[in-house]
Protein backbone atom coordinates (compact mmCIF):
# COMPACT_ATOMS: atom_id res chain seq x y z
CA UNK A 1 0.00 0.00 0.00
CA UNK A 2 1.58 3.43 -0.85
CA UNK A 3 0.98 6.29 1.84
CA UNK A 4 0.31 9.63 0.75
CA UNK A 5 -0.34 12.85 2.24
CA UNK A 6 -1.64 16.37 0.82
CA UNK A 7 0.62 17.84 -1.98
CA UNK A 8 1.97 14.39 -2.75
CA UNK A 9 3.05 13.84 -6.80
CA UNK A 10 1.89 10.01 -8.00
CA UNK A 11 1.78 8.60 -10.96
CA UNK A 12 -1.78 7.36 -11.68
CA UNK A 13 -2.50 4.31 -14.13
CA UNK A 14 -5.75 4.04 -16.12
CA UNK A 15 -7.40 0.99 -15.23
CA UNK A 16 -9.75 1.27 -18.03
CA UNK A 17 -6.30 0.87 -20.55
CA UNK A 18 -5.17 -2.56 -20.96
CA UNK A 19 -2.76 -2.09 -23.17
CA UNK A 20 0.74 -1.81 -21.89
CA UNK A 21 1.24 0.99 -25.23
CA UNK A 22 -1.46 2.85 -24.30
CA UNK A 23 -1.34 2.52 -20.38
CA UNK A 24 1.28 5.68 -19.84
CA UNK A 25 0.42 6.85 -16.43
CA UNK A 26 -0.93 10.27 -15.90
CA UNK A 27 1.11 12.68 -13.19
CA UNK A 28 -1.37 14.03 -10.46
CA UNK A 29 -1.17 14.99 -6.74
CA UNK A 30 -3.02 14.91 -3.72
CA UNK A 31 -5.28 17.99 -2.68
CA UNK A 32 -7.12 16.21 0.36
CA UNK A 33 -6.57 12.82 2.58
CA UNK A 34 -9.12 11.31 4.45
CA UNK A 35 -9.57 8.56 6.75
CA UNK A 36 -10.67 6.13 3.37
CA UNK A 37 -10.12 8.09 0.46
CA UNK A 38 -8.00 10.40 -1.55
CA UNK A 39 -8.70 13.65 -3.45
CA UNK A 40 -6.52 13.72 -6.50
CA UNK A 41 -6.01 16.61 -9.28
CA UNK A 42 -4.66 14.98 -12.52
CA UNK A 43 -2.54 17.04 -14.99
CA UNK A 44 -5.66 18.07 -17.01
CA UNK A 45 -6.73 19.49 -14.06
CA UNK A 46 -9.88 16.85 -13.48
CA UNK A 47 -10.73 16.14 -9.43
CA UNK A 48 -11.75 12.63 -8.42
CA UNK A 49 -11.86 10.86 -5.29
CA UNK A 50 -9.90 7.52 -5.33
CA UNK A 51 -10.19 4.73 -2.17
CA UNK A 52 -7.65 3.75 -0.34
CA UNK A 53 -7.98 0.23 -1.64
CA UNK A 54 -7.56 0.86 -5.21
CA UNK A 55 -4.20 3.35 -4.55
CA UNK A 56 -2.54 0.10 -6.42
CA UNK A 57 -2.53 1.81 -9.17
CA UNK A 58 -0.76 5.24 -7.66
CA UNK A 59 2.88 5.32 -7.70
CA UNK A 60 5.14 8.24 -6.24
CA UNK A 61 6.31 10.68 -8.43
CA UNK A 62 10.39 11.56 -8.22
CA UNK A 63 10.87 15.12 -6.59
CA UNK A 64 12.32 16.15 -9.85
CA UNK A 65 9.36 15.41 -11.80
CA UNK A 66 7.17 17.35 -9.94
CA UNK A 67 7.77 20.54 -11.37
CA UNK A 68 9.93 20.03 -14.22
CA UNK A 69 13.67 20.29 -14.78
CA UNK A 70 15.20 22.15 -17.98
CA UNK A 71 17.86 19.44 -19.15
CA UNK A 72 15.73 15.84 -18.58
CA UNK A 73 19.34 14.12 -18.19
CA UNK A 74 18.03 14.93 -14.06
CA UNK A 75 15.20 13.27 -14.51
CA UNK A 76 15.11 10.99 -12.09
CA UNK A 77 12.68 8.93 -13.42
CA UNK A 78 13.82 8.62 -17.19
CA UNK A 79 10.48 6.93 -18.99
CA UNK A 80 8.49 7.82 -21.40
CA UNK A 81 5.66 9.18 -18.88
CA UNK A 82 8.57 11.70 -17.29
CA UNK A 83 9.37 12.54 -20.43
CA UNK A 84 6.33 13.83 -21.65
CA UNK A 85 5.04 14.91 -18.54
CA UNK A 86 8.33 17.01 -17.94
CA UNK A 87 7.58 18.76 -21.74
CA UNK A 88 3.86 19.15 -20.75
CA UNK A 89 4.47 20.81 -17.91
CA UNK A 90 6.97 23.35 -19.57
CA UNK A 91 4.60 23.95 -22.71
CA UNK A 92 1.92 25.15 -20.16
CA UNK A 93 4.47 27.63 -18.73
CA UNK A 94 4.95 28.90 -22.16
CA UNK A 95 8.77 27.53 -22.14
CA UNK A 96 8.77 25.55 -25.14
CA UNK A 97 12.15 24.69 -25.23
CA UNK A 98 14.09 21.54 -23.33
CA UNK A 99 17.25 20.15 -23.40
CA UNK A 100 18.07 16.48 -23.24
CA UNK A 101 22.11 16.86 -23.35
CA UNK A 102 23.39 18.75 -25.58
CA UNK A 103 19.87 17.51 -28.00
CA UNK A 104 17.23 20.46 -28.29
CA UNK A 105 13.67 19.74 -27.29
CA UNK A 106 11.20 21.92 -29.08
CA UNK A 107 7.22 21.82 -28.87
CA UNK A 108 5.68 24.08 -31.72
CA UNK A 109 3.53 26.69 -29.62
CA UNK A 110 0.93 27.65 -32.64
CA UNK A 111 1.82 31.48 -31.46
CA UNK A 112 4.23 34.26 -31.70
CA UNK A 113 6.63 34.14 -28.85
CA UNK A 114 8.58 36.92 -27.83
CA UNK A 115 11.73 34.85 -27.98
CA UNK A 116 13.52 35.81 -30.83
CA UNK A 117 14.21 39.23 -30.69
CA UNK A 118 17.50 40.81 -30.81
CA UNK A 119 18.18 41.14 -27.38
CA UNK A 120 17.82 37.26 -27.24
CA UNK A 121 20.28 37.22 -29.89
CA UNK A 122 22.78 39.03 -27.63
CA UNK A 123 21.76 36.96 -24.82
CA UNK A 124 22.87 33.66 -26.09
CA UNK A 125 26.00 34.78 -28.24
CA UNK A 126 29.13 33.17 -27.26
CA UNK A 127 26.99 31.18 -24.30
CA UNK A 128 27.64 27.85 -23.73
CA UNK A 129 24.73 25.59 -23.62
CA UNK A 130 22.99 24.68 -19.82
CA UNK A 131 24.18 28.10 -19.09
CA UNK A 132 20.74 29.84 -19.95
CA UNK A 133 17.43 28.48 -19.94
CA UNK A 134 16.76 26.22 -23.07
CA UNK A 135 16.56 27.74 -26.53
CA UNK A 136 16.96 27.11 -30.13
CA UNK A 137 19.97 30.46 -30.39
CA UNK A 138 22.11 28.52 -28.14
CA UNK A 139 22.44 25.65 -30.06
CA UNK A 140 23.35 27.74 -33.69
CA UNK A 141 25.61 29.45 -30.94
CA UNK A 142 27.45 26.50 -29.82
CA UNK A 143 27.54 25.25 -33.54
CA UNK A 144 28.89 28.77 -34.80
CA UNK A 145 31.46 29.04 -32.33
CA UNK A 146 32.56 25.68 -32.39
CA UNK A 147 33.44 26.15 -35.81
CA UNK A 148 35.35 29.49 -35.30
CA UNK A 149 37.43 27.97 -32.48
CA UNK A 150 37.57 24.53 -34.34
CA UNK A 151 37.95 25.39 -37.56
CA UNK A 152 35.89 22.61 -38.19
CA UNK A 153 32.29 22.03 -40.20
CA UNK A 154 29.48 22.12 -37.90
CA UNK A 155 25.87 20.32 -38.80
CA UNK A 156 22.70 20.84 -36.93
CA UNK A 157 20.12 18.06 -37.53
CA UNK A 158 16.18 19.32 -37.18
CA UNK A 159 14.00 16.92 -37.38
CA UNK A 160 10.25 16.14 -36.39
CA UNK A 161 6.79 15.27 -37.65
CA UNK A 162 4.97 17.69 -39.85
CA UNK A 163 3.67 20.59 -38.06
CA UNK A 164 6.55 20.53 -35.79
CA UNK A 165 7.98 23.50 -36.81
CA UNK A 166 11.01 22.01 -38.59
CA UNK A 167 11.33 25.20 -40.99
CA UNK A 168 10.63 27.95 -38.84
CA UNK A 169 13.14 26.17 -36.97
CA UNK A 170 15.37 26.99 -39.86
CA UNK A 171 14.35 30.07 -40.28
CA UNK A 172 15.56 31.17 -36.71
CA UNK A 173 18.72 29.21 -37.02
CA UNK A 174 19.99 31.16 -40.22
CA UNK A 175 18.85 34.55 -38.20
CA UNK A 176 21.22 34.13 -35.65
CA UNK A 177 24.08 33.03 -38.08
CA UNK A 178 23.07 36.61 -39.88
CA UNK A 179 23.55 38.53 -36.65
CA UNK A 180 26.67 36.72 -35.34
CA UNK A 181 28.83 36.86 -37.75
CA UNK A 182 29.60 40.47 -37.41
CA UNK A 183 29.42 41.84 -40.57
CA UNK A 184 25.43 42.29 -42.41
CA UNK A 185 25.31 42.88 -46.19
CA UNK A 186 22.67 41.40 -48.72
CA UNK A 187 24.05 37.70 -48.67
CA UNK A 188 22.31 37.33 -45.31
CA UNK A 189 19.12 38.88 -46.63
CA UNK A 190 19.54 36.33 -49.34
CA UNK A 191 19.98 33.63 -47.61
CA UNK A 192 16.73 34.39 -44.97
CA UNK A 193 14.59 35.13 -48.48
CA UNK A 194 15.34 32.01 -49.93
CA UNK A 195 13.17 30.15 -47.99
CA UNK A 196 9.68 31.46 -48.58
CA UNK A 197 10.43 31.02 -52.33
CA UNK A 198 11.37 27.30 -52.50
CA UNK A 199 8.21 26.93 -49.77
CA UNK A 200 5.94 28.05 -52.47
CA UNK A 201 7.13 25.62 -55.41
CA UNK A 202 5.58 22.43 -52.88
CA UNK A 203 4.07 23.19 -49.41
CA UNK A 204 0.61 21.89 -48.11
CA UNK A 205 -2.21 22.27 -46.23
CA UNK A 206 -2.23 19.50 -43.96
CA UNK A 207 -4.46 18.73 -41.18
CA UNK A 208 -2.07 20.40 -38.60
CA UNK A 209 -0.21 22.75 -40.66
CA UNK A 210 -1.20 25.18 -43.19
CA UNK A 211 1.79 25.27 -44.99
CA UNK A 212 3.98 21.98 -44.54
CA UNK A 213 6.89 22.12 -46.51
CA UNK A 214 6.57 18.74 -49.16
CA UNK A 215 10.34 19.11 -49.20
CA UNK A 216 13.51 18.12 -47.34
CA UNK A 217 16.81 20.31 -47.87
CA UNK A 218 20.29 20.24 -46.83
CA UNK A 219 21.23 24.06 -46.19
CA UNK A 220 25.10 24.94 -46.40
CA UNK A 221 26.28 28.44 -44.79
CA UNK A 222 29.84 29.29 -46.04
CA UNK A 223 31.82 31.49 -43.61
CA UNK A 224 35.46 33.31 -44.17
CA UNK A 225 38.21 32.94 -42.10
CA UNK A 226 37.09 35.81 -40.19
CA UNK A 227 33.40 34.18 -39.49
CA UNK A 228 31.40 36.30 -41.88
CA UNK A 229 28.71 34.82 -44.13
CA UNK A 230 29.91 34.43 -47.81
CA UNK A 231 26.97 32.98 -48.99
CA UNK A 232 24.94 29.87 -48.89
CA UNK A 233 23.82 26.84 -51.03
CA UNK A 234 21.23 24.24 -50.95
CA UNK A 235 22.82 20.88 -51.44
CA UNK A 236 20.17 18.64 -52.01
CA UNK A 237 17.05 19.16 -52.52
CA UNK A 238 14.29 15.85 -51.67
CA UNK A 239 10.63 16.09 -52.72
CA UNK A 240 8.53 14.11 -50.36
CA UNK A 241 7.10 12.30 -53.30
CA UNK A 242 5.06 9.91 -51.30
CA UNK A 243 2.90 12.86 -49.93
CA UNK A 244 2.41 14.59 -53.42
CA UNK A 245 1.25 11.67 -55.11
CA UNK A 246 -0.78 10.06 -52.69
CA UNK A 247 -2.05 12.75 -50.12
CA UNK A 248 -3.76 11.78 -46.98
CA UNK A 249 -7.35 12.01 -46.03
CA UNK A 250 -8.23 16.30 -45.87
CA UNK A 251 -4.63 17.27 -47.21
CA UNK A 252 -4.50 19.62 -50.07
CA UNK A 253 -1.37 19.77 -51.72
CA UNK A 254 -0.64 23.42 -53.29
CA UNK A 255 1.68 24.69 -56.08
CA UNK A 256 0.86 27.80 -56.17
CA UNK A 257 4.37 29.56 -57.88
CA UNK A 258 4.62 26.78 -60.13
CA UNK A 259 0.67 27.27 -61.10
CA UNK A 260 1.65 30.73 -61.42
CA UNK A 261 4.48 30.50 -63.69
CA UNK A 262 2.90 28.06 -66.00
CA UNK A 263 -0.20 30.63 -66.48
CA UNK A 264 2.33 33.14 -67.96
CA UNK A 265 3.31 31.06 -70.71
CA UNK A 266 2.09 31.55 -74.14
CA UNK A 267 2.53 28.26 -75.93
CA UNK A 268 2.60 29.01 -79.58
CA UNK A 269 3.75 25.75 -80.55
CA UNK A 270 3.64 22.50 -78.94
CA UNK A 271 6.33 20.72 -76.66
CA UNK A 272 8.44 18.37 -78.62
Amino acid sequence: MVFLSKGDHVWLQDPKKTSNAANIPKGAYVKQSEANQLLLVDDDGKQFWLQLKATTMLSPMHASSSHGVQDMIKLGELHEAGILRNLLLRYNDNLIYTYTGTILIAVNPYQILPIYTAEQIVLYRDCKIGERSPHIFAIADNAYYRMKRERKDQCVIISGESGAGKTESTKLILQFLAAVSGQHSWIEQQVLEANPILEAFGNARTIRNDNSSRFGKYIEVHFNSKGYIEGARIEQYLRNRVSVSKPWTNAITIYSTAFYLVSLLRIDKPFI
